[in-house]
């Protein structure tokens, strides 16, 4: 049975990040965590006692509020699910917090919702975004246009670098939901014969029913995001994978090149993240 901690801030936006996670027990075998992080700083003129005193008081509290929260959105919705419990935790960092559970617990993802800004760090939002550079556990990024549909397809940009390793990633996630996977595949040097040769090579190993694939050739004069973008938005998939590199710098070349201040994906589209093997 797979583990997702689904985090909250009891935010509005966070609701959508609850919504998906919900979605996707109705669809599989597995437990969520509703997981809130209680931030609690300690004056200077506290002393241990009082701060102690104090921070069990906020805990209880906040836990109390958690299960209210999380029942109110089953029965508004008229959501049945009986695997799940709520957990709240003291930590100064949410996104440390958030990672250190999940790896205490094994969780097997994170979902989490992001803010919406305009632009695409801020449409994570800090704590998402921590996620995708340094959390070992892969992410789902829960955006705050989503409206609750099946998860039926998922879209995958490959490089075709691990490729093995990154379909038996998706096929992890994808074995209850036995979704249709279409692997599109960019290139600048699409009409070389080595790398036809490359992706019919690929295309002829990994054939299946549910498993399409599509070469398309890269524009130097456009991003690779705009080519994906057009993609998605021509799919219309329930899930967009990535696999990224977990380094801040690799993270804001790829992702805020030329569309720094527009939104680089289908606002409408949760996201997968794993992170890369090298």
């Amino acid at each position: 049975m797979k583990k997702i901690v689904v985090t909250t801030d009891f935010s509005e936006n966070s609701k959508k990040g609850i919504l998906f996670a919900i979605q996707l027990a109705s669809q599989t075998d597995c437990e969520l965590i509703f997981y809130n992080v209680v931030s609690i700083y300690m004056p200077t003129i506290w002393d241990n006692v009082y701060y102690n005193e104090f921070q069990t008081g906020e805990l209880e509290r906040s836990q109390s509020f958690l299960d209210l929260f999380i029942k109110a959105i089953l029965v508004k919705g008229k959501f049945e699910i009986q695997n799940y419990k709520c957990v709240c935790e003291v930590g100064i960092s949410a996104s440390n917090q958030i990672i250190e559970y999940s790896k205490n617990i094994h969780a097997d993802y994170i979902c989490v919702s992001n803010t919406g800004a305009g632009k695409l760090i801020q449409m994570f939002g800090t704590v998402a975004s921590e996620l995708i550079a340094f959390c070992p556990i892969p992410v789902i990024i829960v955006p705050k246009k989503y409206k609750t549909q099946p998860v039926s397809t998922l879209f995958f940009a490959s490089d075709f670098k691990d490729f093995n390793y990154e379909l038996k990633k998706i096929e992890k996630f994808n074995v209850d939901l036995k979704t249709k996977l279409s692997v599109f595949h960019y290139d600048y040097n699409w009409f070389l014969n080595s790398n036809k040769s490359k992706f019919e090579k690929i295309c002829n190993e990994n054939k299946a029913e549910v498993i399409d694939f599509h070469l398309r050739k890269l524009d130097s004069g456009s991003p690779l995001i705009l080519h994906i973008e057009k993609d998605i938005l021509k799919t219309k998939p329930s899930m967009v994978v990535v696999f990224t590199k977990q380094n801040r710098n690799w993270f804001n070349r790829l992702f805020l090149s030329s569309l720094s201040a527009e939104l680089a994906f289908d606002i409408k589209t949760p996201m997968l993240v794993f992170k890369k093997q090298k």
